[in-house]
């Protein structure tokens, strides 16, 4: 069976599994940071609205 730790341990051997681990990371952060930004105006323009 193939472990989290293990696919942890072999891209942090590699230079381009620490690049993709980074950026995989940066990706999904920003992706939330976007998410968070359109919930929050929809949020509030419908409490100004009322």
């Amino acid at each position: 069976m193939f472990s989290l730790s293990k696919l942890k341990n072999i891209l942090s051997k590699n230079k381009y599994g620490k690049y993709l681990a980074i950026g995989g990371f940066a990706f999904f952060f920003i992706k939330g940071l976007i998410w968070l930004a359109v919930i929050f105006s929809v949020g509030f323009s419908a409490f100004n609205f009322i």
